[in-house]
């Protein structure tokens, strides 16, 4: 049932209005104090033992607890006319409107009842006009509070519902999102490395059959890049079953990323990464961006030295490459050097994208996403 743990927030405004109660009556003793700490003590319970978790049953008789004390209290001329409502408002968390609606015209007579006699205790009988206004006029203030109670309560409901139905429809959304991104990228992976070493191994399948000088170290070379090309059709396929698990592990992956570049090129790469747990979505778009920046890097840059660094800043995460390659001149920026790409990511994410370079001086990368 929706909004019951909020609802538990009730006791404290019950504990609340006992202790103004209390200086109250301290102000202007009425009563016997001993009866009073008892009445105390049973909403102090009542407020306690809120059976949020527990059958329909119990949660009835709660609540005609809270009720029959409440009335028993006015009876012995002790006002706690808010725990009526109180009840009424629990009522409708922990059983329903139906349920809230039947205890309220339920109690209508015995409290109705009960604050005319008290009434009448403190204004003697003057006659039967005077009596019907006493009891008219006790109607006519429960009427409209229990009202606006029962309607307070629909509309807490209301909205509880709807944050749960956004919240539902968010999760769909991020979870199609990732769903299409990770088809995406395995779409690209499988239409040009994929066909690229695949083709790779057919022609050297064949230059091995069509062999006719025993030249052995050329054997020797072409069995190692055969080996070498399997071993990449294989290391494609992992990269695709890990694509497709939840338990997506960023800062591992980013790391990876710095070491394939160290391993395939004269780059010295030196990384920070320190990444929270981020939506399976946002993970994988910040690796798309990294990987981009690092291929950026291989490819064009020309450097011999590349730090990545990736943290969680105050305004969200940031993420930095540097080079000291050769730069280039941002008024003649071509999308063919990949950066496209990483612009569409950043914005997909609600991103920034700074770029800073010049020819001859290096590029700094630096992307701020917020979480």
């Amino acid at each position: 049932m929706l909004f019951l743990q909020r609802t538990q927030n009730l006791r404290y405004l019950e504990w609340t209005v006992m202790t103004v109660h209390f200086g109250m009556w301290l102000s202007r003793p009425q009563g016997s104090l001993l009866v009073l700490l008892g009445f105390y003590s049973a909403f102090f319970c009542l407020g306690w033992a809120f059976p949020a978790q527990r059958s329909r049953n119990l949660r009835i008789l709660y609540i005609v607890a809270g009720l029959s004390t409440t009335i028993a209290a006015r009876c012995a001329s002790i006002d706690l006319g808010l725990f009526l409502f109180f009840y009424f408002a629990k009522s409708y968390f922990l059983l329903g409107r139906r349920s809230a609606v039947v205890f309220a015209l339920l109690a209508v007579i015995p409290w109705t009842t009960s604050e005319y006699f008290i009434d009448l205790e403190m204004q003697p009988f003057t006659g039967i006009l005077p009596s019907l206004n006493l009891l008219l006029g006790t109607v006519a203030v429960y009427i409209p509070a229990t009202v606006f109670v029962l309607m307070f309560c629909k509309m807490l409901i209301a909205e509880e519902r709807s944050r749960h139905q956004i919240a539902q429809l968010s999760e769909q959304v991020e979870t199609l999102a990732t769903s299409l991104e990770r088809t995406r990228i395995a779409r690209e992976i499988h239409d040009s490395l994929g066909h690229t070493l695949t083709d790779l191994d057919t022609q050297l399948a064949v230059a091995q059959m069509l062999r006719t000088h025993n030249l052995d170290q050329s054997f020797q070379a072409l069995d190692t890049a055969k080996l070498l090309a399997r071993q990449c059709i294989e290391d494609v396929s992992q990269a695709l079953d890990q694509m497709r698990h939840s338990d997506f592990d960023l800062n591992q992956a980013l790391i990876g990323l710095s070491e394939q570049l160290r391993q395939s090129s004269r780059v010295q790469v030196s990384s920070q990464i320190n990444l929270p747990q981020l939506p399976i979505y946002t993970s994988y778009q910040i690796y798309c961006i990294v990987k981009e920046g690092l291929m950026n890097v291989q490819k064009h840059a020309n450097a011999s030295q590349v730090k990545l660094s990736s943290h969680l800043v105050a305004d969200g995460i940031l993420l930095e490459i540097k080079d000291n390659g050769i730069g280039f001149d941002l008024n003649q920026f071509s999308k063919g050097f990949g950066l496209q790409g990483m612009m569409e990511r950043v914005q997909l994410l609600g991103g920034k994208l700074d770029i800073k370079t010049a020819c001859a001086q290096g590029t700094f990368i630096q992307v701020l996403l917020p979480l």
